[in-house]
């Protein structure tokens, strides 16, 4: 039965350009509580900004993993900082008295790779980061169309009848074996994805660069070209960089867990 819900708020819930959570995700979040589920935002921005977004709904932020994890919140009162996302998600899990199995990780951001990897039921977003989606068990669509809702909705009701959620059920136990909470996320896989609108980006501009000077078309269509060709270059280049910039954010997110794990306890 899930006890816990860390749920990433800029990507998953679609906090990411800064506007405030849709009701009707709020009114979802708290469905999920009411159920007696606790919950646990997860987002690299302080209390404050967390708090605005949240529309000023201190209930959804008893619990919380902020700043990647620098600034922890259980029951209302401040933890220790972590140096990861991971790493205060695992000293959140251990303060309430969580397991891992009693956990649903809802993440977005290649910060949540290693938790979307090393808890059994990880879940994130069609619309997430690419290291996210390589991570996680299960994914579902958006919260523009409504996955996220539907999801929340799955879990209070399996809360409240003291059930797995449907999707769980669905699942069965063929997921195959996740990594221990703290090893490296298995992200190499989409290690060299990015090379393929990076390349496709260089041969758009290099084709409308050949049409233009070619005579091919007349002046003004050639500049319409050879705009239109800059236009779709550009664009394809700013996805393969995005999508390496995610990559490389997973693997550090990743390492920095492992090298905080393996530090002495005191």
């Amino acid at each position: 039965m899930i006890k816990l819900v860390l749920v990433d708020m800029d990507r998953a819930l679609g906090t990411r350009d800064g506007r405030p959570l849709e009701q009707a995700v709020l009114e979802r979040l708290h469905k999920v509580l009411h159920a007696g589920v606790l919950l646990a935002p997860m987002t690299a921005r302080d209390r404050a900004q967390a708090l605005a977004l949240l529309r000023g709904d201190e209930s959804c932020l008893q619990n919380a993993v902020l700043q990647d994890g620098a600034r922890l919140i259980a029951g209302g009162m401040p933890l220790p900082g972590a140096a990861s996302r991971a790493a205060g998600a695992r000293a959140l899990m251990r303060r309430l008295g969580v397991a891992p199995e009693e956990v649903l990780v809802l993440g977005g951001a290649s910060a949540d790779a290693e938790l979307l990897s090393a808890l059994p039921n990880s879940v994130t977003t069609r619309d997430s980061s690419q290291a996210a989606r390589t991570c996680a068990r299960t994914v579902v669509p958006g919260v523009r169309e409504d996955g996220v809702a539907a999801l929340l909705d799955d879990v209070a009701q399996a809360a409240q009848w003291g059930e797995e959620p449907a999707f769980l059920r669905e699942a069965g136990s063929g997921s195959g074996p996740r990594a221990e909470l703290g090893a490296e996320a298995p992200v190499e896989t989409a290690k060299g994805h990015d090379a393929v609108p990076l390349l496709a980006g260089a041969a758009v501009v290099v084709a409308s660069f050949v049409a233009y000077l070619s005579d091919t078309f007349p002046s003004i269509a050639g500049m319409m070209v050879l705009s239109v060709g800059l236009l779709v270059g550009v664009a394809l280049f700013y996805m393969g960089l995005s999508q390496r910039r995610d990559a490389r954010k997973a693997r550090k997110a990743a390492r920095a867990a492992r090298a905080d794990g393996s530090r002495p306890r005191r």
